[in-house]
């Protein structure tokens, strides 16, 4: 039996790093049996994946290809055909060889965590074609809404094999819909360890809070949002009000979601007034268990990346979580911790929430870390029951 991961995608997401090992360290097989579709092998080798997964390329499109896809996407358009459908030929291009490979007795894992939290997509179309092939399929580490259910996405979350939810929220939702192939367990980078690694200069000057900002929390690469200008009202805050330092950290690299360039204007933004007192993480070179070292070196953490909070959640870091789905409030209501503590950075209006879970986490930072600490042993420990629930569900 063999193990297929076609929503890996690649490591310039550290939380798709983690998922993948975080997975192979679940399921406890050599690299040879767990196969990943990678769009960047040359970074995945780099981050050490391809010690845990055997990497495969996706098939390169090529001019007959766009041509072809062109010429499809506009007749369906003309069709009235929904992106999903339209999308159709593309999607049988580049991943049509990868599942063509499965048979039965193979497992097509559908990981990516939110996947189902955004439009019909490839994550649908991939476990479509594997059952075709009698593969069982399996749904990964997941968060999903109401707000997010399409008749698609019900279709397929029905012919799954079993779906692992990663909080109660998720499962509560798969449940309400009549599904009886869900369990609910951690997400599987709870199980990594952090790698040390060495610490920027600024923590040598004082104590340090974490922030990641993404383009998805902040809706822009700069902080001249609604949500940007609570942002500032915080950092402001930190910077005029605290001794601390603040290390921004990007986790992300993709094109188009890039944390490294919104981390770069903040910094710009504050050189002048606040230079020495603000920098910015170099993740190049950095993995994402190096990078969970460094967060758990932080006073104290506040991430728009939900795999950057598993991090400080993980190794006992007080921390805000900006969410923009149910996944940061599934995770923090799992965890015992207060509502306060996750932020929705979506609302139309915003009555200094940001500010107001700062400067809560600050007064309570002891009692946050000390609650981890109490329970983290024993959640992280669930994640290893996980595959003795899987076998049962695809054998």
């Amino acid at each position: 039996m063999k193990y297929y991961f076609p929503v890996h995608i690649n490591g310039g997401n550290r939380g798709c790093e983690g998922i993948a090992k975080g997975t192979a360290q679940i399921l406890g097989e050599t690299a040879d049996k767990l196969i990943s579709l990678c769009t960047d092998v040359s970074i995945d080798r780099q981050l050490g994946i391809d010690h845990y997964v055997t990497l495969q390329q996706p098939r390169k499109p090529s001019l007959l290809f766009r041509a072809i896809n062109f010429l499809s996407v506009q007749l369906k358009k003309i069709l009235k055909r929904d992106a999903y459908d339209q999308a159709s030929y593309s999607m049988k291009y580049v991943y049509g060889s990868f599942v063509k490979q499965m048979s039965a007795g193979d497992v097509l894992v559908t990981t990516g965590g939110d996947m189902m939290c955004y439009n019909d997509n490839f994550a649908l179309y991939t476990a479509i074609q594997a059952k075709k092939r009698g593969a069982k399929t399996v749904l990964w580490g997941c968060s999903m809404g109401p707000n997010n259910l399409t008749i698609r996405k019900e279709k397929v979350l029905h012919s799954f094999d079993m779906i692992y939810a990663r909080e109660t929220l998720s499962r509560d939702f798969f449940m309400s819909l009549g599904l009886k192939n869900v369990i609910c367990f951690p997400d599987p980078a709870f199980i990594l360890d952090p790698i040390p690694t060495e610490l920027p200069s600024c923590f040598a000057l004082g104590n340090v809070v974490g922030v990641n900002l993404s383009n998805l929390t902040v809706n822009s690469f700069n902080l001249d949002t609604k949500f940007g200008i609570e942002v500032k009202k915080l950092l402001n805050y930190i910077l005029e009000e605290t001794d601390y330092q603040i290390l921004l950290i990007p986790h992300v690299t993709w094109k188009g979601q890039d944390d490294r360039l919104l981390a770069q204007a903040v910094e710009k933004e504050y050189a002048n007034k606040y230079k020495g007192r603000i920098s910015v993480l170099d993740i190049n070179c950095l993995n994402y268990l190096q990078i969970r070292y460094i967060i758990s070196k932080c006073h104290l953490f506040i991430g728009g990346r939900t795999h950057a909070v598993i991090s400080a959640y993980s190794t006992c870091t007080p921390a805000i979580a900006l969410g923009y789905s149910i996944k940061s409030k599934g995770i923090a209501h799992d965890l015992g911790l207060s509502e306060e503590l996750v932020v929705d950075t979506q609302k139309q209006v915003f009555n200094g929430e940001l500010l107001h879970a700062f400067i809560l986490t600050n007064e309570k930072q002891h009692e946050i870390k000390t609650h981890l600490e109490k329970i983290m042993p024993s959640y992280r420990e669930k994640t290893k029951s996980i595959k003795k629930e899987l076998l049962k569900w695809v054998n």
